[in-house]
């Protein structure tokens, strides 16, 4: 193993101090990484002193006009015309800009009571969800170490963590015989994994099946953990939270889990992973955020080792990506148009979960629960879920998600409300021939 650098030393000392169960779970990567001091802080130290000529920047200046304005091309600034020049081009600092920062953990509190009295750190904004999966994946797992998930799930929990860090999956059924979440699975295989270390991947609302969890569900999960922690594993807790705030059923838990393993025990470290993709419905902009269960005395040093982290593959998110999560964030109308979203993906819901559980198609499949998000799973009764899924695109120009032999992937909200009906219509129709 390669010497540490004397700041990697300095950050690995602080976090041993301030959060002992972090730097216990951290890769070796985790443990090597950190942000030199180099060109950011020289540039930075510039920015303040530097009131002559400023020759640090990565950019270039236009001062054809005698003015001191970044060069760009017209063809683009005209596309977003009311935003300064600097808040589309500029660099955006490596853990993002400060005010959206602020803006999603006020977004954060508001949303998650449990939050109220926790210990909330500032987030990190990522490129995306992945991208934030992927940052804690090099901080915390080195190969062969263990990750429990369930058996469904999204497929680029396997290629970030299993096929890109070489950790160790095991899974548990997602589902009990009573089709609620299989709570009693969850915590046995948490029972015969003791592991010293441990890492957790728990996604509600679900995909692909749009379940959530209710309180007594959520209780019996963080029971299932703390159990575990109370018999000597350093346990990380990641909560993707990507669909957090789509919930249509009034039964469930409409916060996040996150705010229930806050403090829940000093073995136990929660992240939450959640973004603007659907939240903000701006996915191709790319901006998540990482949260974590700490002050900001442990904040400190783990920042600078998330930003040694993002420096090395993208040197940051988006600038104007996040100028207008921003700017959306802060202006009038905005929750009346996102609430105005929401009734519409309300809609949908209820009405796939009419037209699926219809009695006519009982004997085709079998409706897996779902309350939230976007999407709903069927398990077929008969028939190859990829063979209906190439029938249903060939045949119908129907496009669906096969996963596995028997379950097919329906994304409610990209269907119009008055198509619901003609869509599972032609499922029947396909799986009666196959």
């Amino acid at each position: 193993m390669q010497d540490l650098n004397p700041i990697a030393i300095e950050l690995n000392d602080q976090i041993h101090d301030t959060a002992p169960s972090v730097f216990a779970l951290f890769s070796k990567l985790g443990k090597r990484i950190y942000l030199p001091k180099g060109i950011l802080s020289q540039t930075a130290e510039a920015s303040t002193k530097a009131h002559r000529f400023n020759a640090t920047r990565a950019i270039a200046q236009n001062f054809s006009h005698h003015t001191d304005d970044m060069m760009h091309l017209a063809v683009s600034r005209e596309l977003v015309p009311e935003l300064s020049l600097e808040s589309i081009y500029g660099y955006a600092p490596v853990l993002g800009q400060p005010e959206l920062r602020e803006a999603w953990k006020t977004h954060l509190l508001k949303e998650n009571a449990l939050l109220t009295e926790a210990a909330l750190s500032l987030p990190i904004v990522t490129s995306g969800m992945t991208h934030g999966f992927s940052l804690l994946a090099e901080l915390f797992v080195d190969s062969k170490d263990t990750l429990i998930l369930p058996d469904k799930i999204w497929g680029n929990y396997r290629l970030i963590f299993q096929t890109k860090a070489g950790a160790r999956l095991r899974t548990y059924p997602f589902f009990n015989a009573a089709k609620d979440f299989n709570t009693h699975g969850f915590r046995e295989i948490l029972t015969n994994t003791t592991n010293k270390k441990l890492l957790i991947l728990l996604n509600f609302p679900h995909n692909p099946t749009g379940y959530a969890i209710n309180p007594t569900e959520a209780q019996r999960i963080v029971d299932a953990i703390v159990a575990r922690a109370d018999a000597g594993s350093r346990i990380l807790v990641m909560i993707d939270d990507a669909y957090s705030g789509l919930w249509y059923d009034a039964s469930v838990m409409h916060e996040s889990l996150f705010g229930l393993l806050v403090g829940c025990h000093p073995n136990v470290v929660p992240v939450k992973i959640d973004g603007a993709t659907k939240e903000e419905y701006a996915w191709g902009l790319r901006v998540a955020f990482i949260s974590f269960g700490l002050g900001a005395v442990a904040m400190q040093p783990l920042e600078q080792k998330f930003s040694g982290l993002i420096r090395a593959n993208t040197s940051g998110a988006s600038q104007v990506s996040q100028t207008l999560i921003l700017e959306a964030m802060k202006a009038p109308g905005y929750a009346e148009q996102k609430q105005r979203n929401y009734e519409i993906l309300k809609a949908r819901a209820l009405k796939v979960k009419e037209v699926a559980s219809d009695a006519q198609y009982a004997k085709l499949w079998e409706v897996y629960p779902s309350h939230a998000g976007y999407f709903m799973c069927l398990n077929l009764k008969s028939g190859n879920a990829e063979k209906v899924r190439q029938l249903l695109l060939e045949e119908h120009g129907i496009g669906t998600i096969s996963l596995g032999e028997t379950e097919l992937r329906v994304a409610y909200s990209c269907l119009e409300e008055s198509d619901i009906e003609t869509v599972f219509r032609t499922i029947a129709e396909v799986i009666e021939k196959v």
